[in-house]
């Protein structure tokens, strides 16, 4: 019986072809608007992302202590000092779904260098060497490994040396600390008399460039722990220890924002580069929402159309549909073959506006990627655009199949929703009536 009432629908619609081409024309413009428009949030996102590369600091959120914690199950108590990074509370973060590594650092609070005559400073960090290839490093020079007496150089670390006995000329000096020899200078104030120390660690390697250890020194966690109990002349406390910083690295690029929400829950705020991915998702997500409402508006209109369309429709065969009902048709079938005339009117324009955006995707891609010109003084198209279009292919506008698929559904649904109030209209009329019009 459905299978013959969605037959009478197509026919009635091939009867007034002209007519459902302009109706389903309001809809295809509403389609193509809402897919173009999220296309463009889409490939802008993916010009942002190319523009920022595949750093694998991408994956990585920096949690920090948080010094205006308030507990979050009773707002009414007054904030605690700080919330300290303890073990307890690190081991919490290996507990987050979507968590690859939870990478710790604590700093040596000395960090005086003495290579020769000249001398410098660098943020000495401990860190635990089983976990270095969780960090996403490499080295420019020597060996990625890291032992008890040794430390991995920053690419920078030694580049502002200076020579306390010399003139101006003797300042800013580049030292190689890998090929140098140099002594890291300790002091402990823990007397009215300060004390020195001296140790001579082993350079294994100099790190890539890199923004987060650019100006750093790599030391094994323990080698750190024991010179700063030298240091503060106290033994640590495990119990009441806590990290100076935490790097928590992500699973993928999607659960960085997860993840940073779950370290949030926990009392923390997370930075680096992983928040601004984080950030930006959200940019674009909101964006996304805002010129998607844009589109929303051409289907908006257009299923005002739709349902103009309809009730003409019904007013024009009032009679056709008391015929109906006097040789048996229930008010359901009546509704039921106007509802599938609506709806095939918006699945026909989500269709259409479906093709016309891929077309209009690949014919804008297509000329973008043919834009480029070798000499950036000759005019071209993307000269007057605001970032590198080399970079992402010409894939300006991205339409995902999902993207697709919505749109499609959304056209259809906004047919069957504006056809809804006039296919009511038509079942409900009396047959007596209905056949009593001329």
């Amino acid at each position: 019986m459905l299978y013959e009432l969605l037959l009478l629908a197509l026919s009635n619609l091939n009867r007034a072809r002209a007519r459902l081409a302009m109706t389903a024309g309001g809809v295809l413009v509403g389609t193509t608007a809402v897919i173009l428009l999220i296309a463009l949030t889409a490939g802008l996102q993916q010009a942002a992302e190319a523009s920022i590369g595949n750093n694998s600091q991408l994956l990585e959120l920096d949690v920090m202590p948080n010094y205006n914690f308030r507990p979050m199950n009773d707002p009414s108590e007054t904030p605690e000092t700080i919330k300290q990074l303890t073990i307890e509370e690190v081991n919490k973060f290996w507990r987050i779904p979507g968590v690859a590594a939870v990478i710790p650092l604590t700093n040596l609070q000395s960090g005086e260098i003495n290579a020769g005559k000249f001398t410098g400073y660098a943020n000495v960090q401990g860190i635990d060497p089983k976990l270095l290839p969780y960090i996403g490093l490499s080295v420019q020079t020597g060996t990625y490994s890291l032992e008890s007496g040794q430390v991995l150089l920053g690419a920078h670390v030694g580049d502002y040396f200076y020579d306390p006995r010399g003139t101006g000329d003797q300042q800013n000096v580049q030292v190689d600390l890998f090929t140098t020899p140099f002594k890291l200078r300790l002091y402990q104030y823990t007397s009215q008399t300060p004390t020195q120390r001296s140790i001579a660690p082993k350079p294994m390697g100099v790190l890539a460039e890199n923004d987060r250890f650019g100006y750093s020194m790599l030391m094994p966690i323990q080698d750190v722990l024991n010179y700063n109990q030298w240091i503060t002349g106290q033994e640590i406390d495990l119990k009441t220890f806590a990290y100076d910083q935490v790097i928590v690295r992500a699973t993928s690029r999607e659960t960085v924002p997860t993840v940073s929400d779950a370290i949030r829950e926990l009392g923390f705020q997370s930075g680096g580069m992983g928040e601004y991915i984080n950030q930006l998702n959200s940019f674009f997500s909101a964006m996304r929402l805002i010129l998607g409402g844009v589109g929303g508006i051409a289907l908006l209109v257009a299923a005002f159309g739709v349902a103009n369309t309809m009730t003409m429709a019904i007013l024009e065969r009032t009679r056709e549909i008391g015929l109906m009902k006097a040789i048996g048709a229930t008010d359901r079938d009546v509704l039921t073959i106007f509802l599938a005339e609506a709806s095939l009117v918006g699945l026909a324009g989500g269709i259409t506006g479906v093709a016309l955006s891929y077309f209009l995707q690949n014919l804008i891609n297509t000329a973008l990627a043919g834009a480029g010109s070798p000499d950036p003084s000759q005019p071209s198209i993307a000269n007057f655009l605001p970032f590198d279009t080399s970079k992402i292919g010409g894939q300006l506008f991205v339409i995902k199949p999902e993207l697709a698929i919505f749109a499609l559904v959304l056209a259809t649904a906004v047919g069957l929703g504006a056809g809804l109030y006039p296919a009511l209209r038509a079942a409900r009329m009396p047959p007596v009536l209905a056949l009593k019009s001329e």
